[in-house]
């Protein structure tokens, strides 16, 4: 009699020594649902908060940048530059005029703008942010080819910021 109480009794406590160390494996997988949870809601509000248009883009045939303006119309300010997309399409100044699709990378600055690369060369009233684009505001941009464009073709841009709002607009290469 005694030895089935010690064995029973030897039962019950690792039975609840292993609830117990279940528990806390349970409650941090909830807390990591949670937390995936609550990023999924905030990055959802924030590609909502989100829209950007375009417009005055031009391209004058040769080898110099294409430039046009992109207005913050949403409630969200961007800045994470780096992330955004930038996807040219245009016709080679070259035999048969080929039709070449790029994807431009971010320079900090636009003086000497590398071929490839896009910048932002002014952001109109920028007094609240610094370097920003605040809603209401309008960056002025500059994207310059890998080659150089040929006169009568088509450039079109599409722009993207980095939670996926995209925008774009195309225009007959003077």
């Amino acid at each position: 009699m005694g030895l089935s109480i010690a064995i029973s009794g030897g039962i019950v406590t690792f039975s609840i020594i292993y609830a117990m160390m279940s528990f806390s494996t349970v409650v941090d997988d909830a807390t990591k649902i949670s937390t995936s949870q609550s990023q999924m809601s905030n990055n959802l509000f924030l590609r909502l908060q989100t829209n950007i248009s375009i417009s005055s883009l031009q391209d004058n045939r040769g080898t110099g940048p294409a430039t046009f303006k992109i207005t913050n119309t949403g409630n969200v300010a961007l800045w994470n530059y780096n992330k955004f997309d930038v996807i040219i399409t245009y016709q080679e100044n070259a035999t048969n005029n080929p039709i070449l699709t790029e994807t431009l990378n971010y320079a900090n600055t636009c003086s000497g703008l590398a071929a490839g690369h896009w910048c932002i060369s002014q952001i109109q009233n920028d007094y609240i942010h610094p370097g920003m684009i605040d809603p209401s505001e309008i960056a002025a941009i500059n994207a310059q080819p890998s080659h150089p464009t040929y006169g009568g073709g088509t450039f079109t841009v599409e722009f993207g910021t980095d939670n996926g709002i995209t925008t774009s607009s195309s225009v007959k290469i003077t």
